[in-house]
């Protein structure tokens, strides 16, 4: 394929981890990213380029960005706040120093720390939920991190703070704007259907429709919320509420921790995505969710971290290790959810829950250049027999050494080089005042 200008990027002696259909690894690979950002080839061996940045990869690992598919990233700010408690009692917590302290200059210093700790860590695209999402895509645009986000709503006001009929409007306007390729503003997140009716709902439910927006949602996190739900709802499940108002369709549900084998059915047969947030929901004693009854009915399972105030960090890699591990666990089994179907998790079958999975997920030819290098030098990456395994049981944070955003350099050598570190940390430092200083008042 003839080029009109420079490759970008060119990546040599690399182990290319491309998480494609059959789960192809490619030892000794080049992979280069073209003048618009796509990744133009790969192969085994060295490929001819005029790439403007070569990275030797030294032997070490080249895979896709991973793909967070449920966060709140502009809780750092809130980070330790609520811990040693349950779902409900940090709930209590937090939503009133949310209130007192959250403004569209707080989501943004929130949001770009989390963006700063995400990148670091090799995470290059966030589906996020939270307050002021127009704070959050400023944050995208000016770190290249890939973040989708929309309007989020329960029946409080909120720190918005819009009642449901202003948010409504509200909601309305971001939706007519203009969606970039992605669609990033094309989604509706209702809170849960244990802060929303069911007149709300189906309210959510036309507007998504109206504007063909997607839904993100929490659903069946905890015991409280069943009991909460089945009390609201006349006795059904956060699952059956959503199938019974249109929400249920293609939706991204958040936890799925406690879901009966008739909610498995409906989930698979509305073609919904359950994200498994394992860090958040063993911290908060949430449960374990049925990640192997998920799967073997079909639905697509993904992974997130939730936010960093219920699950104190944004880590993907622990959410890798521990769902693995958890599974292998209850199953009585180690052979259930084998490597590389963990590493789908984290990458493919995030990009499906986005509809992205074209464009991202996978490195291969004609997608967007969204990737990680690991540290060919790292300890606990030596050695290495089969990646998939390495990155599912072995790879932290700190072994992420570049990475590459739609087909541009944002960390190198350990570096973010579109977030200044020091600013972004000094800027939740100090809002970290007003927060304390919110939770000694109430």
């Amino acid at each position: 394929m003839a080029n009109e200008t420079k490759d970008r990027i060119a990546i040599i002696n690399a182990q290319i981890v491309t998480v494609d259909e059959s789960g192809s690894v490619i030892d000794n690979g080049s992979l280069v990213v073209g003048a618009n950002g796509e990744i133009r080839a790969i192969s085994r061996g060295q490929i001819d380029n005029d790439a403007s940045v070569v990275v030797d990869a030294r032997g070490a690992i080249v895979m896709p960005g991973l793909i967070n598919a449920h966060t709140h990233l502009g809780m750092t700010l809130f980070r330790g706040l609520g811990d040693d408690m349950s779902l409900e009692d940090f709930l209590a917590r937090l939503m009133p120093a949310e209130i007192k302290v959250l403004n569209h200059h707080a989501v943004h210093a929130g949001t770009q720390l989390a963006a700063l700790e995400s990148l670091l860590g090799g995470i290059t695209t966030s589906l996020d939920m939270y307050y002021l999402p127009d704070a959050a895509l400023e944050v995208a645009k000016s770190s290249g991190m890939r973040i989708q986000t929309g309007p989020n709503f329960l029946e409080s006001d909120g720190p918005e703070p819009l009642a449901f009929a202003d948010r409504l409007a509200w909601a309305t306007k971001w939706l007519e704007a203009p969606r970039d390729e992605t669609g990033s503003t094309g989604w509706v997140a209702p809170h849960s259907t244990y802060l929303l009716g069911e007149d709300h709902l189906h309210t959510l439910a036309a507007l998504a429709s109206k504007f063909e927006a997607r839904i993100h949602v929490h659903a069946a996190e905890t015991v409280g919320e069943m009991q909460l739900v089945a009390k609201r709802h006349a006795g059904r499940t956060p699952i059956q509420v959503l199938a019974d108002t249109d929400l249920l369709r293609q939706s991204v549900l958040a936890h799925g921790v406690h879901l009966n084998d008739r909610d498995i059915e409906m989930i698979a047969s509305n073609s919904a995505t359950v994200v498994h947030c394992p860090a958040s929901n063993y911290k908060l004693a949430s449960g374990v969710a049925r990640i192997l009854d998920l799967q073997r009915a079909g639905v697509n399972v993904a992974l997130g971290t939730d936010g960093p105030a219920s699950g104190n960090d944004i880590d993907l890699w622990i959410a890798i290790r521990l769902a693995g591990y958890m599974q292998k666990t209850v199953a009585k089994n180690p052979a259930v959810l084998p490597a590389l179907e963990i590493v789908r998790m984290a990458t493919i079958n995030g990009a499906k829950a986005l509809q992205l999975n074209h464009m991202i997920g996978s490195l291969e030819v004609g997608k967007r250049a969204d990737l990680i290098v690991l540290d060919s030098d790292s300890p606990s990456l030596t050695p290495n027999f089969d990646p998939h395994t390495t990155i599912a049981a072995s790879v932290t944070r700190a072994d992420v050494l570049h990475v590459i955003v739609d087909g541009k350099l944002v960390v190198q050598n350990r570096k973010c080089l579109t977030i200044d570190h020091k600013s972004a940390i000094n800027a939740v430092k100090e809002l970290g005042k007003q927060v304390l200083a919110s939770v000694n008042n109430n």
